[in-house]
């Protein structure tokens, strides 16, 4: 098959190779029955620019870096394929690297992403400070958080509402009847963990429950984590009756403690996460849990990363927070609470 170059396309289209070239660059300066006319001979001949001279004439790979914690969790996963159909409607593709929740590995996962020419950056797992992010921001590269916030405030990001979610979920246990109300939450050095945390104690407060020191525990985003502090939490003398997991991994590491316990959800003790990745509903008991609009806090910051790259919102930080929503299934006792 015939491999055609820019001027092959100018001569079918009857223009000069450099008006061939304003086209593929979107400059507005072409008029647009010469823009149909190139765009035909594009389709026609099945023309493909050569993506490295595109770049050093529009300084831009058309790449975006992508750092995750872990891309094989559902969440991230979710999260990611959000981020790539965006970039792809848009024109560009993604480089993923993995962090594993490790400072010095998203220093290395940055450095390499620089070495490719990546136009931006967008980071789905940051901790509240994150010195290689910091530092880009302070460079001003183009940088977008997803899910997690640093505690720069003066940056792009897009997240859940992390604290309502929580305050929801645990409210609605609160309704259900429960006041021995426990939570294994994600670090508070994270800003999803924090914030969850917050949420669940404001909701106990403005329903006059006091906490217990004993039935909060902080760990990993993790099944192994939910596994270990459900354990301690469980063989309590006054256990829990409910249990708040700070995401679906750490209510699925719950789910197998109390298995290994001899205890069952709801009967024994309620049990809620947060994500509505794809097992809450299909867990041995279907998980109530708190949905973030996983896939659309990744095209959101998609589009805003582009328009940065492009230079269109240097003004301000957009600081996009949606909506959570809770999900109610199985695993709170809302069935046996109605009957």
């Amino acid at each position: 098959m015939k491999k055609y170059t820019i001027r092959d396309v100018a001569k079918a289209a009857g223009v000069s190779h450099m008006t061939v070239s304003r086209v593929l660059n979107n400059n507005p300066r072409v008029r647009a029955n010469t823009r149909e006319k190139v765009q035909k001979a594009i389709t026609e001949m099945g023309y493909e620019p050569n993506a490295m001279a595109r770049a050093f004439v529009t300084k831009k790979s058309q790449l975006i870096g992508l750092v995750v914690s872990d891309i094989s969790n559902p969440f991230y996963a979710e999260i990611s394929r959000g981020i790539e159909d965006k970039a792809f409607d848009l024109g560009y593709s993604v480089i993923f690297c993995s962090s594993d929740e490790n400072t010095h590995r998203t220093e290395a996962c940055v450095k390499n992403l620089l070495r490719t020419g990546v136009d931006g950056m967008i980071f789905t797992s940051v901790h509240l400070k994150e010195p290689a992010a910091e530092k880009l921001i302070a460079d001003g590269f183009p940088v977008v958080l997803v899910n997690r916030k640093l505690r720069n405030p003066n940056c792009h990001y897009v997240t859940c509402n992390n604290f309502q979610g929580s305050y929801d979920a645990t409210e609605h246990l609160i309704n259900l009847g429960y006041k021995k109300i426990g939570i294994i939450s994600g670090y508070s050095h994270l800003s999803t963990g924090l914030d969850r945390l917050k949420g669940y104690k404001k909701a106990l407060e403005d329903h006059g429950i006091p906490q217990r020191p004993e039935y909060i525990i902080e760990t990993s985003f993790s099944a192994d984590g939910g596994f270990e502090a459900a354990k301690e939490l469980l063989v309590l003398k006054d256990r829990p009756e409910a249990i708040m997991g700070g995401n679906d991994y750490i209510a699925l590491g719950v789910m197998d403690a109390a298995e290994a316990l001899g205890l069952s959800i709801p009967e024994d003790f309620a049990l809620t996460g947060f994500d509505n990745t794809d097992f809450a509903a299909r867990s041995r008991t279907k998980l109530t849990t708190v949905s973030q609009k996983i896939y659309e806090m990744g095209s959101i910051a998609v589009q805003i990363i582009v328009d940065t790259i492009d230079r269109k919102n240097l003004d301000y930080a957009h600081k996009v927070v949606l909506n959570p929503n809770l999900i109610i299934r199985e695993s709170c006792g809302y069935q046996l609470h109605k009957k």
